[in-house]
């Protein structure tokens, strides 16, 4: 969640310090239309203006499109590409995965 919220902040920073003129000299918005919308979206749930039943649909169907995606890269992997890099790589993954599992469930524990 950290790193959704500093996706407005570090975009807008980063915009701004490499925000050059194009060549009829109009500079580019500083935040995308994206991410201004996601900010408005924010706000206005964060008051409590969206109905219940559209925040619970909507919450759903982000879960649906998080499994979706990453079904997708997963039907993309490619084995031999994969054995192509070596073990090295491969395990270094496994080991970033176990040590996050451990870390997870670890906090999950000492929060009980």
């Amino acid at each position: 969640l950290f790193r959704v919220a500093m996706l407005l902040p570090v975009v807008a920073v980063v915009s701004l310090l490499f925000r050059d003129g194009t060549a009829s000299g109009k500079k580019p918005p500083v935040l995308p239309g994206f991410l201004v919308g996601f900010a408005v979206l924010v706000v206005v749930n964060s008051l409590g203006l969206i109905p219940k039943p559209v925040t619970d649909a909507a919450s759903q169907l982000s879960r649906w499109c998080l499994v979706v995606a990453i079904a997708a890269l997963g039907v993309k992997t490619s084995f031999q590409q994969l054995a192509a890099v070596g073990w090295r790589p491969v395990a270094m993954l496994a080991a970033n995965t176990v040590f996050l599992a451990a870390l997870i469930l670890g906090g999950l524990l000492l929060m009980r």
